[in-house]
């Protein structure tokens, strides 16, 4: 981590009500070069067909380009790349494919603004976060299971999570934190930048587009308000006996109570 991210990682521990005024500076020549060389060299390439490799043969000075419109403000975000990957059940899940430039710029601000909200979320919480992931939940609802006297496992899905987010409350959770208007200009473009599907483009008034190197961080920041900071603050000291949330990004067993007395049992509900 750059001293820089280093020092807001820890203004942010320091005082949760903090709000970031002045952080878009951090997004410096070498946050973008080290966010392209930490990409996925064989990802497909969005709608300006720019792959890895060819963007690499003069990574140094597009990159230096590429820096030169985000902070004079000419950066524009491309339309997504609509592609249907099939699903267990048969359905097609849609996914967004962004441009390379902008997984470039998305990754370099994830990295700047997980120094802040890594000091907020909740321990819960364990999808797309670093050095946590799918395995750390399954061993956490296990130990819980295993070590806590707990009756009841509800298990839960948002369906179609990223489609349904609500924009206008997704950036008013993330200015409780973020009020840099450069870093809140960049959300906005990528929040609302259109889709192209077999030719048309096509403009949603919800979401943030599953693909996009951004989405999984803003999806964490809106659930970190809505569900997990709700369960922990409203849910629990309501309930009478023990309960624990484990989430993975839109997948969580959002409840567990004491088991009454007699043999140890566990009901999943799906």
């Amino acid at each position: 981590m750059s001293t820089g991210r280093i020092r807001i990682s820890e203004l942010a521990k320091e005082d949760k009500e903090r709000k970031f005024f002045s952080i878009a500076h951090l997004l410096t020549v070498d946050a973008l070069y080290e966010a392209f060389e930490s990409l996925q060299k064989d990802a497909s390439a969005g709608v300006d067909r720019v792959t890895y490799a060819g963007y690499q043969v003069d990574a140094w000075e597009n990159i230096q380009k590429l820096h030169s419109r985000v902070k004079n403000g000419q950066y524009r975000a491309r339309p997504l790349r609509r592609v249907y990957i099939p699903k267990e059940d048969g359905r097609q899940r849609p996914i967004s494919i962004p441009s390379l430039e902008d997984k470039i710029v998305q990754r370099a601000a994830v990295e700047l603004l997980n120094a802040i909200y890594e000091q907020d979320f909740l321990k819960c919480s364990h999808g797309f976060r670093p050095r946590r992931g799918a395995q750390d939940a399954l061993d956490e609802v296990g130990r819980i299971i295993c070590q806590r006297p707990i009756s009841t496992v509800l298990e839960a899905d948002i369906t179609g999570y990223f489609d349904a987010i609500v924009r206008s409350l997704l950036m008013e959770l993330v200015e409780k934190r973020v009020r840099d208007r450069s870093i809140l200009r960049l959300i906005g473009k990528w929040i609302n930048v259109g889709v192209i599907d077999d030719g048309r483009l096509l403009i949603s008034e919800t979401g943030t587009g599953q693909g996009q190197v951004i989405s999984p961080l803003l999806a964490n920041v809106y659930l970190h308000y809505v569900l997990d900071e709700w369960f922990e603050t409203v849910v629990k000291p309501r309930l009478k006996g023990e309960a624990y949330e484990v989430r993975f990004a839109d997948d969580c067993a959002p409840r567990a109570q004491r088991r009454p007395k007699g043999p140890r049992s566990v009901q999943l509900l799906n």
